[in-house]
């Protein structure tokens, strides 16, 4: 049996751990209590799981991929899922600031940063390719 998943598929399988996330910290009144705390933390646990699979995922697909316009799709909507985490998470940060929420902003962001130059590289190199080189530059073939 062969099967085969879209990119899009992949990041959709993450999308519920984020809006359970957001939940999560929306339910809780003040994120200082332990039962806040616990119940958060495990989000965070979730979410950096989502964002690290996710990403390893991306670089699998962005290695396979046929041409330059796929592995820059791949980087874009990996961007675009990083970015989806930070906003929640930039949110409930100052919410929950003992339990994890913190650092995993950073890590998110790093993640996003590493996709956005990932992103930018395709398309650089894809422009190259459409640059003549100079006459002479190279010795010519006889």
């Amino acid at each position: 049996m062969k099967s085969c998943l879209s990119f899009e598929e992949v990041l959709a399988v993450g999308e519920p751990r984020l809006a359970e996330m957001q939940h999560v910290g929306d339910i809780f009144a003040d994120g200082e209590s332990a039962e806040a705390c616990a119940a958060f933390t495990q989000q965070v646990r979730n979410v950096e799981a989502a964002v690290l699979h996710s990403y390893a995922i991306a670089a699998t697909v962005a290695r396979k991929a046929d041409s330059l316009e796929e592995v820059a799709e791949v980087w874009k909507k990996m961007s675009t899922f990083c970015h989806s985490a930070l906003a929640i998470l930039a949110r409930l940060k100052d919410k929950y600031p003992h339990c994890g929420t913190t650092e995993l902003y950073d890590r998110v962001l790093d993640y996003k940063l590493a996709c956005d130059k990932r992103y930018q590289g395709a398309l650089e190199e894809k422009q190259c390719l459409t640059i003549a080189l100079p006459r002479g530059l190279l010795p010519e073939m006889r």
